[in-house]
């Protein structure tokens, strides 16, 4: 089984994103927000040379309670903390062989990607001036190869960025 570790975020202010706005954000209240993100997702590979759906499938990610995002929206990037899983021995598994699609979402964008170790990747990006929304994705593993792969939990956590942005 391959398990893959994202932090869970329940309340969030990217204060880094707010600042970048300059005077709008010294005029106007901070943009708050409670962030709902499922613990991990994993991938029970039974054949190596086929891709794997993760579970739970689909993955929502959810915001409520959005105060102070006058004209702003609220985005969802994620980026993997490392290059590969960790391995219980033997090679490891690229990151980038994890990907996810859209299933819906609601009072915003979602956005189909591949996960990076480099660089952020947009989930989701809402309308503005939200008040709640979601979205679902299905992750999916690309075949992960038969090349000396061991049995048991590979792990690889997740960084989730938050931000509210001037669309």
């Amino acid at each position: 089984m391959v398990r893959m570790a994202a932090t869970a975020l329940k309340l969030c202010l990217l204060v880094v994103a707010v600042l970048a706005l300059g005077s709008l954000a010294a005029a106007a209240p901070t943009p708050t927000v409670n962030v709902t993100v499922p613990a991990f997702v994993s991938f029970a590979v039974t054949n190596v040379k086929v891709s794997t759906t993760g579970s739970p499938n689909p993955f929502t990610v959810s915001f409520t309670n959005a105060k102070d995002f006058k004209k702003l929206a609220f985005r969802i990037s994620v980026k993997a903390v490392a290059g590969s899983f960790t391995p219980p021995a033997g090679p490891s598994i690229p990151a980038s062989k994890v990907s996810w699609s859209i299933v819906s979402a609601q009072n915003g964008t979602g956005y189909n990607g591949t996960l990076s170790s480099t660089a952020y990747t947009i989930v989701y990006q809402s309308v503005l001036e939200p008040s709640s929304g979601s979205v679902r994705l299905a992750w999916s593993l690309a075949a992960p190869g038969a090349s000396g792969l061991r049995a048991g939990n590979h792990t690889l956590s997740l960084t989730w960025r938050l931000e509210a942005v001037v669309p």
